[in-house]
Order: C-alpha cells, then sequence, then structure tokens
C-alpha cells in the first residue's frame, strides 16, 4: 500500500467517524503521557498520536495506517490488542479503566486501558477509539499483581545480575511449579521473557541517549555477549540494536 492510499484511507474513515474526528485525534496528538489510537471495523489502524509511534519503534504516524497489530506486533500483543477492540464492537459497550501487565513498547509498567466504540453518522459502530496510561505510583494495584510483586521488584532493581528461576520463587514465597504459572498468569510471559524485556528496556534507553558501544551496552544490561544481545533486541523490537540507535538517537 502506498503512502498516497494509507492517507486516503485515513481520510475516508475520519469522514465516516463525523465532522469532530480530526478535531479530537489532532487533541490527542500533543499528549506526552497517554497514548492513542482508533482502529476500524477491519482492525486496521486509523490514526496514531506522538506517544504510541515512540512505543511502537514507528518514524510517523502515515508508516502504520491501514495496518493491523498483527502486522506491527509479536503475536502475543496482537492477539491481546485485537481481543479487546473487538470485544468493544461486538458488544458496544466499552471498557473502562481495565489494568494489563504491558503495553504496545514492551516496558512492564501495568497500564489503564480504556476502549470505547467508535459510530458513524448513523450510529453503526466502525471501529474503536483506545486510550491508555501508565498506572501512577500511587494508585492502587489489582490484587492479582501482588503475588508477584516483590518477584518483579527484585528482577527490576538487580535485572543485569543472574537471577534462577529459583532464587525469584524463594522471594515470593512460592514454590518454583508455583511462582511461574502464578507469573504467566500476572505477566501473561514467562519469568525469563520478563527478564529480557526489562534488559532490553534499559538498553533502549542507552542506545537512544549515549554514544556507548553496543558490546559496553550489552554486558552493563545482563546479557552473555555482544551476539546474544543482538538477537534478543531483534526478536523483542523486531530490529538491530543499531538501527534502533540511528532512529532514536537524541543525546
Amino acid at each position: 500500500m502506498t503512502a498516497q492510499e494509507r492517507k486516503r484511507m485515513q481520510a475516508d474513515f475520519m469522514r465516516r467517524v463525523g465532522p469532530n474526528a480530526e478535531t479530537f485525534k489532532a487533541l490527542f496528538d500533543t499528549l506526552t503521557e497517554a497514548t492513542f489510537y482508533m482502529m476500524d471495523e477491519q482492525d486496521r489502524i486509523m490514526a496514531y498520536n506522538r506517544r504510541n509511534c515512540e512505543n511502537s519503534n514507528i518514524k510517523n504516524e502515515a508508516e502504520i495506517i491501514g495496518k493491523k497489530s498483527s502486522e506491527v506486533f509479536p503475536a502475543v500483543l496482537a492477539e491481546t490488542y485485537m481481543a479487546r477492540d473487538r470485544e468493544v464492537r461486538r458488544t458496544g459497550r466499552p471498557i473502562l479503566n481495565r489494568i494489563y501487565g504491558y503495553g504496545a513498547d514492551r516496558s512492564t509498567d501495568l497500564r489503564v486501558v480504556n476502549i470505547y466504540p467508535l459510530r458513524d453518522v448513523r450510529g453503526r459502530i466502525i471501529g474503536t477509539v483506545c486510550l491508555y496510561r501508565t498506572v501512577a505510583s500511587g494508585e492502587s494495584k489489582p490484587d492479582w499483581y501482588g503475588a508477584i510483586k516483590k518477584a518483579v521488584a527484585h528482577i527490576d532493581e538487580h535485572f543485569a545480575e543472574h537471577l534462577p528461576l529459583a532464587d525469584l520463587a524463594r522471594v515470593s514465597g512460592m514454590s518454583e511449579t508455583s511462582f511461574r504459572r502464578t507469573f504467566v498468569q500476572v505477566m501473561e510471559m514467562p519469568p525469563g521473557e520478563y527478564i529480557a524485556t526489562i534488559r532490553i528496556n534499559h538498553a533502549r534507553k542507552l542506545l537512544s541517549s549515549t554514544s556507548m558501544k553496543v558490546s559496553d551496552i550489552a554486558e552493563k544490561c545482563g546479557f552473555w555477549d555482544q551476539s546474544h544481545f543482538i538477537r534478543t533486541f531483534k526478536r523483542l523490537r523486531r530490529q538491530t540494536p543499531g538501527q534502533y540507535r540511528r532512529a532514536h538517537f537524541a543525546p
């Protein structure tokens, strides 16, 4: 699909939503802490604010218009996102203040998600609009989060160290089997994947804000060697550390 075709698709969708769609879109694009998108009835992304582009490793909105989540994100994320929007389109009822364990940037902060149905001038549901943000430090966390929060805090503090499953289970006061099962239920990823995600997120900060060598970043963030770091980074971010740095470096 060409850039011109994407632009026409988006414009057509905005006309169907109504005369104020562009105004609301422009308003949400000014938000720096909240993430916003619109999606049509075919699961295609129709609007993306700047914060969401940053989260998704996308240079600008034009690159993602007309694509589905399954074309942009790993399967585990895409399936979750599309299921939420399909639920809202099917029922006509919004999702309000629902908390999820992770967002599009693969960070592990809890997110408060709100999704509303989008209707055309005749009242027919033609898509969804979503706004989500990170749970603030002073906000209450859901009960299910308490079961593993000690292990999460331990990982966040010691992410660059060797973190055996047995040690994490002990921190949480569980058996290894119970801990792993509970962790997957809460975070929707195994402990090892969580650790890799935390390490990669720290690496992203160093890549975008320093001139450190890739090999030094790999060591600082707890990877065995540079090759392991590059493989993991590419798997989670769909680009190499060098590509990420070129797109995001801001000294």
